[in-house]
Parts: structure tokens; sequence; C-alpha cells
């Protein structure tokens, strides 16, 4: 579980194409500090799990339906990503509660700016609408938002 609020902005070092996955490195000194083989982390909204790790880099494979349904699929070497580690249950949740499991992508369509804030509005696909709710929580590339 994941609360939406990105501890850092990685890199991605490395990526090795496996058959139906792929084999991704990521750069994030912070989020490997405590990480142990098997932990979890959420990369750009979608919970990976460590398969190897150095000082600051981690691994994680991804497999096709994840590249499918997420846009992990469009990575390439040194692009950022947003990283956050799993929350831990003495710690306060900020934010809001996340998995990590991807349902679909959306499109930016607009941003409207106000004086404290910005409103931005998603394209989603029709079949993923129902599982929105007026207030409820949502997140974009990992990042925590409330649907307005």
């Amino acid at each position: 579980m994941f609360t939406g609020l990105i501890e850092e902005i990685g890199e991605i070092t490395a990526i090795d194409t496996l058959e139906g996955a792929i084999r991704v490195t990521v750069r994030g000194p912070k989020v490997v500090s405590d990480a142990q083989h098997g932990d979890s982390i959420q990369v750009s909204g979608v919970c990976l799990t460590v398969v190897e790790q150095t000082a600051n880099t981690f691994t994680a494979d991804v497999m096709q339906q994840t590249l499918d349904v997420t846009t992990l699929g469009e990575l390439q070497l040194g692009s950022k990503v947003n990283l956050e580690r799993a929350a831990r249950a003495d710690t306060r949740l900020g934010g809001h509660i996340v998995q990590g499991h991807v349902d679909g992508v959306a499109t930016l369509s607009e941003i409207k700016p106000a004086e404290n804030w910005r409103v931005l509005r998603f394209n989603i696909d029709r079949d993923l609408a129902p599982m929105l709710v007026d207030k409820g929580s949502i997140t974009v590339a990992g990042v925590s938002l409330t649907v307005s």
C-alpha cells in the first residue's frame, strides 16, 4: 500500500527485454536506502517488486499485462519516474491509500489555473468511468489526487 505522496524522482538506468516482460533498473537512492529483496516500490503509480538492488538502484520485472495497461511500456533510458516506498502500518497516512494496481491510463486534456491550485481535467476510457466517484481518490503517475 502507498499514499500517493512522491518521495523522489528516479531515473531509468537500464531496460532489458525478457519474454513477455521487461526488467527495469531505477536509480532512486532514497527509496532503496532501506529496501530489501521482495519489497514493493511504486514507480509512477505502479507497484513493483525489488528483485535486485545496489546502494542507489533497484531492479524489478514488469510483466506484459502491466506494460499493456500503464505507461511503463513507454519507458526509455533516462526517463524520469515518480517513486514512493510502501507505507508502513505505524506511520501517518497522508494522501490516500493507494494499491499501485493500475486500471488504465488517462490523457490530460485541460489545466485550469486557480489562485492556490490547478484543476486538471482528464479523458478516460468509458469503461473506467463507473470506478470514479466524486471526492474519491485516484492517482496519476503515482500522485494522489481527489476527484472533483
